[in-house]
């Protein structure tokens, strides 16, 4: 199998990183029983369907830490996914080579995997504040970055109708920690900041936050 690895980041929260190597057949047969594949596949596009299922393996993968029941894997109104047990919080997120899941008893939580590539920079002015242009400098590294944060992010908030260069804000966070940067959803009625953690992998930037 090839699970990259996993993490403990605390006592309560666990991080998955899977490498996607299997055909989607082999995958399906790896889920448990009681998850019901098939029907959310059908609204799957065909070549997501590889990472769409390794994030679901894994995500059982990670659970089987926390508890032996039998649990759907849903998704709330908004469509975020949602584990059918009081107290459990989840976050998944993938790309073609890879997909990643960060999973807490206790803590809201939110992650996101991004390919570095020049996509980010051709698009930074759709997502990126005029300081945050400024930070990232036109760096694609820097970019992908902050781009992953944002995403990340909106994860925690967890609802719908943000937008990411009005209502998320990232910026260095203060401290000698070069792997931390600081976040900020923002709207008419809620604001809250975030620290929200960074590394580079695979050619992938990763971006993942803990609500403690």
């Amino acid at each position: 199998m090839p699970l990259f690895h996993t993490r403990e980041l605390d006592s309560h929260t666990l991080l998955g990183i899977w490498t996607l190597e299997e055909e989607p057949e082999e995958l399906l047969h790896t889920l448990p029983p009681h998850f019901d594949a098939q029907q959310a596949l059908a609204h799957t596009h065909p070549r997501r369907q590889r990472e769409w299922l390794a994030s679901r393996v894994l995500v059982y993968q990670l659970l089987q830490r926390f508890t032996a029941e039998p649990l759907p894997l849903l998704r709330d109104l908004t469509g975020k996914p949602l584990l059918q047990k009081e107290g459990l919080h989840l976050s998944i997120t993938h790309s073609p080579s890879l997909a990643a899941v960060i999973l807490s008893d206790r803590y809201e939580v939110g992650i996101d995997i991004e390919y570095i590539s020049p996509k980010a920079l051709r698009v930074a002015d759709k997502f990126l504040t005029e300081r945050e242009r400024i930070l990232t400098a036109d760096d694609e590294l820097k970019t992908c970055l902050y781009w992953s944060a944002k995403e990340t992010l909106y994860k925690m908030y967890g609802k719908k109708q943000l937008v990411f260069k009005e209502n998320l804000f990232v910026e260095p966070a203060q401290g000698a920690e070069n792997n931390v940067l600081q976040g900020q959803v923002i709207t008419d009625k809620f604001s809250k900041l975030y620290q929200i953690q960074h590394e580079l992998l695979l050619g992938h930037v990763l971006t993942y936050s803990i609500d403690k």
